[in-house]
């Protein structure tokens, strides 16, 4: 069997580790003489330094909860939602959370059993308790990640080797005998780097970056229809939004300062999670924003 057949049959296998994976892939950037292979492969296995920009499957949406009381009331787990954060942060990126973890370091297993990723944020209470009723004090502050999220970087990951390696044997059917493939040529190195940008490193299906998005959405207060059109437009298929549709019905409406209702973030929450494993084929960084857009405007605050 050939390097290109076994890291397919990896990219495939349910028991064979990413960072397994990963691994034959370097030796395949080795064999191609790829630089711009083994620099992703390299920083999927070792984490990314501070100054890379990072994937957009690595770029995740943050719900926001925090500790609040008054004089007649406590609650702790307080969903915040997130454009009172990025008005109180005069940051509209402030909920993307940027992952940059080793590889081998994302356990799927251990992440099922947390359910969620909690990250401090103690140091904007304060502006974000100046967002609130006046009387009103956050004691905590702090960012979730849904574990589906991280674990999506997995087969995120897995998609992107398969695609290329598919890609390869497809332009080059002899390509197995990777010795035989050298990216030394001219036509085979310029190639080879469109195979990468097209399939690993793509943005087809793509809608904004890893620092800001624009989403170009609008929806009319109460209108379901307009709902369903849009996020349709955005490639959300019919299942999915049946669902949504279930879950507004049943939250017709939402306190400004409460969000979304449990239903409608549980569905949002599982729309990020498919955006992170490319099952829904946006954006991950502009997929929060889409949804959170499109629901504000049903619910009468775009």
């Amino acid at each position: 069997m050939g390097l290109l057949a076994d890291i397919q049959n990896d990219a495939v296998s349910d028991t064979a580790s990413v960072a397994s994976l990963l691994r034959k892939c370097l030796v395949l950037a080795h064999h191609l003489d790829s630089a711009l292979l083994e620099d992703w492969v390299k920083w999927e296995l070792n984490g990314y330094p501070g100054d890379t920009e990072v994937p957009e499957y690595r770029i995740m949406e943050l719900a926001f909860r925090a500790n609040v009381h008054n004089a007649a009331y406590q609650h702790n787990n307080f969903p915040v939602p997130q454009y009172v954060v990025a008005k109180a942060t005069n940051r509209k990126d402030f909920s993307k959370f940027i992952c940059r973890q080793a590889i081998g370091t994302i356990f799927a297993q251990d992440m099922d059993k947390i359910g969620a990723l909690n990250i401090n944020f103690d140091n904007v209470a304060i502006l974000v308790q100046q967002q609130l009723e006046p009387g009103t004090y956050v004691t905590a502050f702090w960012g979730q990640v849904p574990t589906a999220s991280v674990i999506g970087v997995l087969d995120a990951v897995r998609n992107r080797v398969l695609e290329f390696v598919l890609a390869v044997q497809k332009k080059y059917p002899g390509a197995d005998d990777v010795a035989a493939l050298t990216a030394k040529e001219p036509s085979v190195e310029k190639e080879i780097k469109q195979i990468f940008q097209t399939t690993i490193n793509g943005n087809a299906g793509i809608v904004g970056s890893a620092h800001h998005s624009t989403v170009n959405i609008t929806v009319n207060t109460g209108n379901l229809q307009d709902l369903r059109n849009q996020l349709g437009q955005h490639g959300v298929n019919e299942e999915d939004l049946a669902e949504l549709e279930v879950a507004v019905k049943s939250e017709p409406s939402i306190n400004r300062m409460a969000g979304f209702g449990p239903k409608v973030t549980q569905w949002v929450g599982k729309m990020v999670g498919k955006a992170a494993s490319g099952a829904w084929a946006v954006g991950l960084g502009a997929s929060g924003a889409l949804l959170e857009k499109a629901l504000l405007g049903y619910y009468g605050y775009q």
